[in-house]
């Protein structure tokens, strides 16, 4: 696929907590400096505007000194519910985590075993960080990255996460969005591909059970979800690579002889998930076109005026967990999609030249991470809670009424997504189960490639791949892993460092930031 086609430009996230609009994190790296000939040059300043001047400095500091800079910080509390409460002292606190950020080594064993053992409650709290910035910024992001409150994540976990989205390399938080389906622009396509070259997929079956046989290679057993398909049997398997969830691979493990006697799998009951629901709503367009929008493929919308202007920085707004007070999402996180700012086949221009007048749509997406206190309910209960959380996060006056969809689909994922949880690297495997029996997925090798979610996962099938090629000495197998991003020298001159202060001053757990080590200093002393 040509990558253009596929992804939209680099859009802004905005983040929302609980007491309501926090900040617009920018757009680090726009489409000119990510070209080869202009990234890594001096930046140069091009008008003498207030952004402009703010670009430039913050382009010549080490992430994530630069994100605070051009982050559009909004402390208006004229608002329903409220707005951000971050003041100058908040946003210094979060210096106190650098001393762990610099500590924690990424693909180091040692450092995800010292650091997975404790949960990330502890890691802003030895940071000192205030409970401003915690309740205002770091919350809100842990709830829909790692999609878990501090209690239960692992502090190698959270600061991994944080790390590879925001921290690692500058633009790191940049995000390009796809125009379209994600099935349709890339894995029908890659489905196509793989049966061109005679790859059979049983789509509708499930893996029930695999086992080895007298002959040293694997029988898998099929059950079918489609009533016209019989469950089948496939034999004499070479290999089998699990490309499944943390949770399913567990159950795999239990109900397959030649998984649950190797070593490698014995803790994968102990791996946990996270539940998510993503619901999509089909409106009736609103008969006012609001136009001039910023931050999507698309500047236009038919979602009501209202609601439109309250996304005007961009069609995605990121939600901590907590909102309105909505006892459901105490512990859940979501993103809001306006899709007609994102997918070209619902764009209002695409409207206009293609689609009748009468079939003509606005689509909000709304996805929830930690799901589980309504997974279980009626369609019609959780479409009105997304309802209510849209309203409630862009803080608007007026609620989206129910009799205004035309249609809307809900997705549930029960335990699907991987949760980091305190000790889970524990229990992550290597790619390499046994000659022949290989798994992937972003739960897989913690410790290993500094990636996480999709990419994690894309990296572990080709390490996977090349384990596979390895042991059955296939040739030409193109399975190489583009190595993660340097360090900037910034962190490599801090690494180096704590590695000085662990060797001259051992610590028993996790680093505590100089204020909280005086702090407590002084108490004992005192």
């Amino acid at each position: 696929v040509k990558v253009d086609k596929v992804l939209g430009g680099f859009s802004p996230s905005v983040l929302y907590s609980k007491n309501g609009k926090v900040a617009v994190a920018p757009v680090l790296l726009d489409e000119e400096e990510m070209k080869e000939s202009n990234f890594g040059k001096m930046p140069v300043i091009k008008d003498v505007s207030e952004k402009s001047i703010r670009r430039f400095i913050a382009t010549n500091l080490p992430p994530p000194l630069d994100l605070p800079l051009l982050a559009e910080i909004n402390n208006n509390t004229d608002r329903k519910g409220g707005g951000s409460k971050l003041r100058p002292i908040d946003l210094m606190s979060g210096l106190g985590l650098v001393g762990a950020w610099a500590d924690f080594e990424q693909e180091s064993r040692v450092s995800w075993k010292r650091y997975d053992t404790q949960p990330a409650s502890l890691l802003f709290e030895k940071a000192g960080i205030t409970d401003a910035l915690y309740e205002e910024m770091v919350s809100p992001l842990l709830h829909v990255l790692p999609m878990c409150p501090a209690y239960d994540c692992s502090a190698a976990a959270a600061l991994s996460c944080f790390h590879v989205f925001a921290l690692q390399s500058r633009g790191a938080f940049d995000v390009r969005w796809c125009r379209g389906s994600i099935s349709e622009k890339i894995f029908d396509l890659w489905q196509h591909q793989l049966e061109q070259r005679g790859v059979s997929i049983r789509g509708g079956s499930r893996v029930a059970s695999i086992k080895k046989n007298d002959d040293g290679k694997y029988d898998i057993s099929l059950d079918s979800m489609n009533e016209k398909t019989e469950n089948s049997l496939i034999e004499n398997c070479d290999a089998v690579v699990l490309a499944v969830g943390a949770v399913a691979a567990g159950k795999l493990a239990a109900s397959s002889p030649a998984l649950s006697s190797l070593d490698a799998t014995k803790d994968f009951d102990k791996l946990r998930g996270v539940t998510c629901v993503a619901v999509r709503l089909f409106l009736k367009p609103h008969p006012t076109i609001t136009s001039g929008l910023k931050g999507g493929l698309h500047d236009k919308t038919q979602l009501p005026p209202e609601f439109a202007k309250a996304m005007i920085d961009s069609p995605i707004a990121v939600c901590g967990a907590g909102i309105g007070g909505i006892e459901e999402l105490r512990e859940t996180g979501f993103c809001i999609y306006d899709l007609q700012r994102m997918h070209d086949e619902f764009s209002v221009d695409h409207y206009a030249l293609h689609i009748d007048k009468e079939d003509q749509v606005s689509v909000l997406e709304i996805d929830f991470y930690r799901a589980d206190s309504f997974v279980n309910c009626q369609n019609d209960v959780i479409v009105s809670l997304a309802l209510e959380a849209v309203s409630s996060a862009l803080g608007t006056a007026s609620k989206i009424d129910q009799s205004g969809i035309v249609d809307s689909t809900i997705l549930r994922a029960k335990n699907a997504v991987s949760h980091f949880s305190p000790n889970s690297a524990l229990y992550s495997p290597d790619v390499k189960l046994d000659k022949g029996l290989y798994c992937c997925g972003d739960w897989v090798d913690r410790t290993g490639h500094a990636s996480w979610s999709t990419e994690k996962s894309v990296v572990t099938a080709r390490q996977a791949a090349n384990a596979l090629s390895a042991d059955f000495r296939l040739a030409n197998s193109q399975c190489d892993v583009i190595p993660a991003a340097k360090d900037t020298p910034q962190l490599t001159a801090l690494r180096k460092s704590a590695k000085l202060l662990r060797t001259l001053l051992p610590l028993e757990t996790l680093p505590p930031s100089p204020w909280v080590f005086a702090k407590q200093f002084l108490s004992r002393h005192v």
